[in-house]
């Protein structure tokens, strides 16, 4: 038996801990390739050291490009644990690649851990193998780049002479075995559907329009669609595949690698990279009628869209969809839960309900997402100019739950350090039965068993001492209110570091359609959850009830009724005619009627609000009434009501 050079000596005396990471690159490939792996680097240790040995894998599947993988920050965590004296690999790219591999091997450095590649004779014992692993890393970085260059000169090549024969749209019938596009044939029932289908956009239908055609004459979509049931954005998809015309393409997007978490989201290729081959058999559509709907789709929906303008570029492109301009990703739906998005009605700085684009919630109304935004930010100063100070009463009841805290803190160290005790002497016996009987598996089961068990009250003791003798010092309110008008006051919607500061500040926002008791548009009325404890810090948990509140926020503007209703009323009670009362306001004599009528409608309901709760799609409204569609389905997310629905 060779051995290692260095030797190895565990760190707990008795076993020695290894840490095997195995991964493979694709969901494709086979999952026995983490097994031989595994098994290699096993029988590497076992060969080498002849005492009792844990092992410990990591496997993963998945591109070692991607540096923000959970197994990568597994790894990294069990490294800087401390308890392993070994990490082994079959070579470095099953790690990770390029310069995060050699970080690796410095955070094993660090950690006293000494790192193995077999493959690639690196061992972080040597003086050398730095060299070795800038080495090994530029090798698997190339071999990538030239693997990824011959494949994409095949693909094309191969493209060109009719190959890569893939995935088709509704239409086409695929034989099995086919390895050119002289082997797909169209389906002769497609053909009146694609006529159709052409002779409904000329008209001038939209995507919808025809997706609801075809799924009244039962037309399937394509075996390689997802969807059983036509959309308006499958039918665009399709109609805008030149295929249908004759002609197939390929390298329209390309993958663009993302050097700080190595993933590679899909771009728009350079138009030099496209390629387009002519399949005659393949066409539907006459090439000249195709091209001039294309291009008319193009100029009608010219303005629909980001980028598309000449001279005007795409504001969003490159930016993640989840990094929106706040209160984007945040206010939630109280008739179906969820997300409001922007663009509603045409309007790009409105906001609607994501289940009424979808036909899947009736509340259609919108609101002017960038007016909403100043007025939940006025709301939250609001609601910090409102807070009372903190009275000499709370600080003491602060200090005694402290005083509380401090004596269930000391509690809580007597009866871990009596059990720490306990498993030390455990420990001890099992390492002594090890000396003097020598290994086996019943003592490795008991003594793994035995460390886990001391590891997690290691655990549970330094979090006990890392809690805080004293009170948390409570700020005046004044200083929290300077915090609020610092933080919040330069509303800086376009930052996302103000959308995360906001999501902390206003938890919930949930918005409900209202009316006016004397009908009228549908209007939106926010329910805010305001907690100001994140910006207070330790203190955050001992005020947090105090600095709570639940405010409601108009995201509309009042018609002259409402906002001059409590003045005419006011006025007419000290004596004066409607006519008088609307000179006065400089109101036409028709709104002070209105608001008189609005108040006595109020007077006899009993209700001191004008507007009330919509629990069902209201009838004449002209911005809410999806649910007469007939791709509407009402479609709560878990956890909603099912409002009572208007049949249509």
């Amino acid at each position: 038996m060779s051995s290692f050079d260095p030797m190895l000596v565990p760190r707990n005396g008795v076993m020695l801990m290894v840490l095997i990471i195995a991964r493979i690159s694709t969901v494709h490939q086979d999952l026995r390739s983490l097994a031989d792996q595994i098994a290699l680097c096993e029988r590497y240790v076992r060969d080498r050291y002849s005492g009792p040995v844990q092992f410990v894998h990591v496997k993963s599947q998945g591109s070692g490009e991607l540096l923000d993988r959970a197994e990568l920050a597994q790894a990294e965590a069990e490294v800087e644990s401390g308890r392993f004296d070994l990490v082994v690999v079959e070579d470095l790219g099953r790690i990770c690649r390029r310069n995060r591999a050699i970080d690796f091997c410095e955070l094993c450095e660090d950690a006293c851990t000494r790192l193995i590649a077999i493959n690639d004779s690196l061992d972080t014992s040597r003086d050398d193998w730095r060299l070795n692993a800038l080495f090994a890393s530029f090798k698997h970085e190339s071999g990538n780049k030239d693997t990824s260059k011959r494949i994409r000169r095949t693909l094309r090549n191969r493209f060109e002479e009719g190959g890569v024969v893939q995935t088709f749209p509704y239409g086409y019938i695929k034989p099995p075995g086919a390895k050119s596009d002289a082997d797909v044939r169209k389906d002769p029932d497609a053909e009146p559907v694609y006529e159709k289908w052409f002779s409904l956009l000329e008209a001038g239908a939209s995507y919808a329009e025809v997706a609801d055609r075809l799924n009244a004459e039962n037309v399937r979509p394509g075996v390689w669609a997802d969807n059983v049931r036509w959309d308006g954005r499958m039918v665009m998809q399709v109609t805008h595949n030149p295929i249908l015309k004759g002609y197939r393409r390929r390298n329209e997007r390309m993958s663009r690698r993302v050097n700080k978490t190595g993933r590679r989201p899909s771009i728009k290729a350079p138009a030099d990279q496209l390629l387009l081959r002519r399949a005659p058999n393949l066409q539907f559509i006459e090439p000249d009628r195709y091209d001039r709907l294309i291009a008319a789709l193009a100029a009608r929906h010219g303005a629909c869209a980001r980028g598309r303008k000449a001279g005007t570029p795409d504001t969003r492109a490159g930016v993640p969809k989840k990094r929106t301009v706040w209160p984007g990703q945040h206010i939630t739906c109280g008739v179906c839960g969820r997300l409001y998005y922007w663009g509603g009605h045409g309007q790009t700085d409105h906001m609607m309900c994501a289940g009424a684009r979808d036909y899947s919630c009736w509340n259609g109304a919108t609101f002017n997402g960038d007016e909403a935004g100043r007025r939940f930010a006025a709301a939250i100063l609001a609601a910090a100019e409102e807070l009372p100070d903190f009275d000499a009463a709370f600080r003491a009841k602060a200090e005694a739950t402290a005083a509380g805290l401090r004596s269930g803190r000391t509690e809580a160290l007597k009866r871990l350090d009596a059990q720490l005790r306990q498993v030390k002497c455990e420990l001890a016996n099992v390492t002594g039965a090890v000396a003097s009987m020598g290994f086996s598996e019943a003592l490795r089961t008991k003594l793994t068993e035995t460390e886990g068990a001391k590891a997690k009250l290691d655990a549970e003791r330094a979090a006990v001492v890392a809690q805080p003798d004293e009170a948390p010092d409570i700020p005046p309110v004044e200083v929290l209110k300077e915090k609020a008008r610092a933080a919040v006051g330069r509303m800086a919607f376009c930052d996302p570091e103000f959308g995360r500061l906001m999501h902390q500040l206003v938890p919930k926002i949930e918005v409900f359609p209202y009316r006016l008791l004397d009908g009228g548009a549908v209007v939106l009325r926010a329910k805010l959850t305001i907690t100001l404890a994140p910006l207070l810090g330790r203190a955050a948990g001992a005020v947090s009830e105090l600095v709570t509140r639940e405010v409601t926020v108009d995201l509309f503007n009042p018609p002259q009724r409402v906002a001059y209703r409590e003045r005419v009323v006011a006025l007419r009670a000290a004596g004066r005619t409607e006519y008088e009362a609307a000179a006065e306001l400089g109101l036409t004599v028709t709104a002070a009627q209105r608001a008189m009528a609005l108040h006595r409608m109020m007077t006899e309901a009993g209700m001191t609000d004008p507007y009330q709760l919509v629990t069902n799609p209201p009838e004449g409204e002209s911005k809410v009434r999806r649910h007469r569609h007939a791709r509407f389905e009402f479609k709560p997310l878990p956890g909603y009501p099912a409002w009572p629905i208007v049949s249509a």
